[in-house]
């Protein structure tokens, strides 16, 4: 009799006990599909904790309303873990509520992301068959007294509510921000670190109030402490042997997709090997990425200053803002043209506005450029072929602009899905496979459409060359091509693949930047450390552009300056060494760099990011403009 009570009592509450079960596996899978440590004690307690608060409320409930409950929480929190498990995939980060304004990107190139979508990230929703198993078939619920549910419950809440707030108001302080769980927890300043240290459901619950607690406050201290800053670090030039060579010249920037310095190769993509092998190439260039990735990358090259971090993405939050040093607006105080041209929508990233907002005359989006699409073509999926953008842009210029011109070109072609079936590829990837063979005997078919890709954009360097030429505006014209950030969008299996000679995981941020003109005398490498940040200051300098008292992060790259990297998590890369403020270690390149100088430079950092968030948020230049 006892033995069939038993029986009875649990089988009327499996149901709970798989869904308290279900929510430690969640966390748990989660961090070992990310390889995250599963030992971390504050996470386990937290995860426990969270699981008796929401399996608390079911003793309440009967069996129909358990039954939905569980479903839509568990349904709820296995799509919380594959979205955020999918985006760090993609991203290497974890998304924010903060975010929310650029979801409607990512479902107009939804089919970017299915590269990413493996078996495995199903499993996050297996718990739900053996709850729903149990619910059907367990029989009828017992009915336990009403006073007694609800005294468990309270118990269970007020035991769990308790445990939680002291766990998320006792994280350890440090007077090293870097070092510090208190800090980490009260800003989330790095996601990966805090989902890493904290645990999903805090960094989820944190993350939720600092979006719907936010507010800026735009007070007289913020601008007084920026004032200082810019005072003490303002821009101060120095005329090097680079100052002025251009000057007079015409300029076409151009932002490369996904470009990486493994496709620059004499025979795949021999225009951009031989504008490397030519021109002014920095050899140990990178790209960070941050929350808006390419737009952030368009940012960061004309305005040489550090994106949205800590808030929501600078195309959508700070659109309207002024930036008195952006380039188009500095090319056109000394009588350039300044036009920008995309052969996609240009609501794409809110650049209809933010490009104006950088000083640009125009923005010629595919509409504007009249670029044919054929029938089958899908939006998202194929991409205009760069050479469409370079002879269509170069037109525009001729007919509507006059000398001389800064023109900004953002190429498409380098694109995922790196698939067969997008026909723009089609002599491109022939070609390739000429090179390399076919799939599967030296690249698989997405490695060797990558490099198809890539190769698209350098045929388009070639025309756009060839029609410079034919205009007699070649020697008067400055090419720069640059990476805007590596490949993200390919499987593990492709990157592995691709990437084969990383000895940092640093390194795969590493992309190309390259100035050519034909009237350059001798080829220039650099081998120092640059990034996106040095490319405006770099080109002011080229074109003489006094920047003197600019808050500009970057540096010209032909200077004896020396170049720090700043990565979103606030993780740093220069000469010398690389902080890894994700993980907390240090790799010293240079063996001579000590402690206390690593220490200093994490402050300038941490102090550099919450500058330029106060410059953001408060609309500085708008008041000094």
């Amino acid at each position: 009799i006892i033995m069939k009570k038993i029986k009875k009592h649990f089988l009327s509450n499996a149901d709970i006990l798989i869904f308290f079960f279900s929510v430690l596996f969640f966390d748990y899978y989660f961090r070992n599909q990310l390889g995250m440590s599963s030992a971390n004690a504050k996470v386990i307690f937290v995860n426990i904790f969270t699981a008796i608060l929401l399996s608390s409320f079911m003793f309440l409930m009967g069996q129909k309303t358990r039954l939905t409950y569980g479903i839509v929480l568990m349904s709820t929190m296995a799509l919380l873990c594959f979205c955020q498990n999918l985006h760090y995939n993609y991203f290497s980060t974890f998304f924010s509520f903060s975010k929310a304004s650029i979801l409607k990107e990512f479902f107009q190139v939804k089919n970017e992301a299915t590269g990413k979508l493996t078996l495995d990230l199903f499993g996050y929703f297996l718990p739900l068959i053996p709850f729903i198993l149990i619910n059907l078939f367990k029989g009828k619920q017992y009915k336990y007294n009403y006073i007694l549910r609800i005294c468990i419950t309270s118990f269970l809440c007020i035991l769990s509510l308790a445990c939680l707030f002291l766990t998320f108001s006792n994280y350890p302080e440090n007077i090293k921000k870097s070092e510090s769980d208190s800090y980490l927890y009260h800003t989330l300043y790095n996601k990966v670190r805090a989902v890493d240290r904290l645990g999903l459901y805090s960094y989820t619950i944190k993350d939720a109030q600092l979006t719907l607690n936010h507010k800026i406050e735009n007070t007289d201290e913020q601008k007084t402490m920026i004032d200082l800053y810019i005072e003490e670090h303002g821009y101060v030039s120095e005329p090097n042997d680079y100052t002025g060579i251009f000057k007079g010249k015409n300029l076409i920037l151009i932002l490369c997709e996904s470009l990486s310095t493994i496709v620059i190769d004499e025979e795949l993509t021999p225009t951009l090997y031989m504008m490397k092998t030519q021109g002014i190439n920095f050899d140990n260039h990178y790209a960070p990425v941050y929350q808006s990735a390419t737009a952030d990358s368009e940012f960061i090259s004309l305005t040489s200053q550090i994106p949205s971090i800590d808030n929501g993405p600078l195309a959508y939050d700070f659109y309207e803002n002024t930036f008195p040093s952006a380039l188009p607006q500095l090319f056109r105080e000394i009588g350039y043209s300044a036009n920008s041209f995309h052969s996609f929508k240009k609501e794409f990233y809110n650049r209809e506005t933010l490009h104006y907002t950088y000083g640009f005359t125009y923005l010629y989006d595919w509409v504007d450029l009249n670029l044919e699409k054929r029938p089958e073509f899908v939006e998202a999926y194929n991409w205009i072929h760069d050479r469409e953008l370079f002879t269509k842009a170069l037109e525009a210029t001729n007919e509507n602009a006059t000398e001389p011109f800064f023109d900004f070109f953002i190429s498409v072609s380098g694109h995922v899905p790196y698939v067969r079936e997008r026909y723009e590829l089609e002599y491109d990837l022939w070609q390739t496979i000429v090179l390399h063979g076919e799939a599967g005997e030296e690249y698989s078919t997405e490695a060797l459409c990558y490099l198809a890709a890539q190769k698209t954009l350098d045929s388009g360097l070639e025309i756009l060359i060839e029609d410079l030429t034919k205009t007699g505006q070649l020697e008067n014209t400055v090419i720069a091509v640059y990476g805007d950030h590596y490949p993200y969008g390919l499987t593990k299996s492709a990157t592995k693949e691709l990437f084969t000679d990383l000895k940092n995981d640093y390194e795969i941020y590493k992309v190309p930047f390259i100035i050519w003109t034909p009237s350059l005398e001798n080829s220039t490498t650099i081998e120092t450390v640059t990034s996106t940040y040095d490319i405006m200051p770099t080109l002011c300098n080229l074109f003489d552009i006094n920047l003197n008292g600019h808050l500009i992060t970057g540096r010209d790259a032909l200077s004896d300056k020396e170049g720090l990297i700043i990565f979103e998590d606030r993780s740093w890369l220069n000469d010398r060494a690389y902080y890894n403020a994700t993980k907390g270690t240090v790799i010293k390149l240079d063996p001579s760099i000590t402690d206390d100088e690593i220490e200093e430079i994490n402050n300038k950092v941490f102090e550099e990011i919450q500058i330029s968030q106060n410059i953001l948020t408060s609309d500085y230049f708008a008041e000094k403009n």
